[in-house]
């Protein structure tokens, strides 16, 4: 019969241990505890009687999770630094992300143009990839990036402030790196542009409504499933 550390598993989690490390210790513990069992039996023990004196032995779930969330060394990255993993790390990967996908097309476009070593005109389906790129590089990508930062987080158990905030910063990031591409075609280079800008009040209503439905679209969910695993009471270890 096997034991299911689970509660302890969120306890290390919550702490700030990264998974990995967190599974071995699981795994040693589960060793251990069956060590201890063995030797309840051979003095006498029923197997009940046995397990129950085992996890006393072992020791509580506070005490088992300290040994291991006071090591440094097997602290998660989102733990030792939260600004540069949930704040700095989606913004920058949201501008990579955009700028390899629009020079990407360029780069096509630009070598069909001069195929057969003279310039010629694009294909229709070029023009319809290269709009359906800009379109998902502007409405979806940072979206997108937002479900995964909150599904890290959730994952690593993270305190919700910097996934938040980290989330806010992306989708702001996101409503106004708004961009364009002009093909390249036989007479003219291409180029990719900055399509958004904040000169006109207009500019800004744009900007609020883009950053108030990526804001929607990745805290809703975010926030939903966080309180929904805050509510969960922790238990005792049980048995499976």
């Amino acid at each position: 019969m096997q034991t299911s550390f689970e509660p302890l598993m969120e306890a290390l989690l919550r702490g700030g241990v990264a998974r990995r490390p967190a599974r071995r210790y699981l795994a040693e513990l589960q060793d251990h505890l069956d060590d201890l069992i063995a030797e309840e039996r051979r003095a006498g023990a029923d197997e009940p009687a046995a397990r129950t004196r085992a996890l006393a032995r072992l020791g509580d779930i506070d005490a088992l999770a300290g040994a291991m969330i006071g090591r440094k060394e097997f602290r998660a990255w989102g733990d030792r630094v939260p600004l540069l993993i949930y704040v700095i790390s989606p913004s920058l990967a949201l501008v990579a992300a955009t700028t390899a996908a629009m020079a990407a097309i360029v780069l096509k476009a630009t070598w069909l143009s001069r195929a057969g070593g003279r310039p010629t005109d694009l294909p229709a389906w070029l023009h319809t990839l290269a709009a359906d790129v800009v379109l998902a590089s502007n409405s979806l990508l940072a979206v997108v990036l937002g479900w995964a930062l909150g599904a890290m987080a959730i994952r690593q158990r993270s305190a919700s402030r910097w996934p938040i905030l980290g989330m806010i910063v992306l989708a702001a990031v996101g409503a106004a790196l708004q961009v364009d591409v002009t093909l390249p075609s036989s007479t003219a280079h291409g180029e990719i542009g900055i399509a958004s800008s904040f000169r006109a009040f207009s500019d800004w209503i744009g900007y609020g409504g883009r950053l108030s439905l990526n804001l929607a679209l990745t805290l809703t969910p975010y926030v939903l499933i966080d309180r929904w695993r805050a509510g969960r009471q922790q238990e005792p270890l049980a048995h499976a």
